[in-house]
């Protein structure tokens, strides 16, 4: 009885201490009413910005944007997306499925290898 007692104790601390941890790592997305308004200002004043640039200008900036997305990949999220010489070729694509797919044949049992599995299979 004292070793049930025991483990239910260190199982409570356990799972006590569970809840304390998660609670110091999760951060709380309900924002005030004054952070909203800056946020909202923040989005109006840059689609104010960009509403004045030149499309010269929009271009080095999704330019600029983009390479700075780039360098921050993973190496397996960059090797996913591949390089731009490596562009998939339908026509090959095509080709190597078909070859695939002509492969060979599994062969068909003939009667008396069929007749000998149901023998085998009845337990004679």
């Amino acid at each position: 009885m004292k070793k049930l007692l025991a483990a239910f104790v260190v199982g409570a601390f356990a799972f006590g201490s569970l809840t304390a941890m998660a609670q110091d790592k999760t951060q709380s997305f309900i924002l005030t009413p004054g952070e909203q308004a800056r946020l909202k200002a923040d989005r109006a004043d840059a689609k104010a910005k960009w509403a004045a640039m030149t499309p010269e200008e929009k271009k080095a900036t999704r330019k600029a944007a983009n390479a700075k997305k780039r360098s921050e990949l993973t190496t397996v999220e960059e090797m996913s997306m591949g390089d731009s010489d490596d562009a998939f070729n339908a026509k090959e694509g095509a080709a190597a499925a078909a070859a695939s797919k002509a492969g060979p044949k599994p062969a068909k049992p003939t009667a008396e290898q069929t007749k000998q599995l149901e023998r085998s299979s009845k337990g004679q």
